[in-house]
């Protein structure tokens, strides 16, 4: 497998952008910022990324205001030491990895052992997956938090695949001119 070179995040982040862009689009992308390659090459690079499963699938973006409202959930657990803990955890892992409704979940290092956000179609099925993921893992569970989540933002994957002059541009905007750097 081939390292990830500045070309290849410069082209993760446009496709971050638009999965269903044309390699053309692409190249005046890389273009602005400051790198000249061939369509062909990008091409090539991409199906790199593709064969390397560092792009695993194309998806789509939805604009969540057009569709009907979803209750979102944050999840903060933290489990009680446990001998059982280690195989009751790949119980949890399937649960999540399995379950349509949850969007992100991993495990964390600080206050709390994971964390996980669901999206459901109503309040009460969302009350009702709390008290089944209770009753299957209460066993292990010494902290549970759940907070009802607003966003103000939708979901961006390109939060992972910006590149360091899209940072950049950005602080330069909203960088107080009065303090100097």
């Amino acid at each position: 497998m081939n390292k990830v070179d500045k070309i290849d995040e410069i082209i993760l982040s446009a496709l971050t952008k638009n999965a269903r862009q044309d390699t053309r689009e692409i190249w005046e992308f890389l273009r602005d910022h400051g790198y000249s390659i061939t369509e062909t090459e990008i091409e090539s690079r991409i199906s790199r990324l593709e064969d390397d499963k560092i792009i695993t699938k194309y998806t789509i973006s939805v604009d969540t205001k057009k569709i009907n409202c979803r209750i979102i959930r944050f999840i903060l657990v933290k489990f009680r030491p446990s001998q059982h803990l280690p195989s009751r955890m790949e119980g949890l892992k399937k649960y999540l990895a399995d379950a349509p409704f949850v969007l992100y979940s991993g495990k964390t290092r600080g206050g709390y052992d994971w964390i996980w956000i669901q999206a459901f179609l109503t309040e009460e099925m969302a009350d009702e997956e709390m008290d089944i993921y209770r009753n299957l893992f209460g066993d292990i569970i010494q902290t549970y938090e759940v907070y009802d989540f607003i966003p103000t933002k939708d979901l961006s994957i390109q939060g992972l695949c910006y590149t360091n002059k899209e940072y950049k541009c950005f602080l330069e905007e909203w960088f107080p001119p009065f303090l100097s750097r």
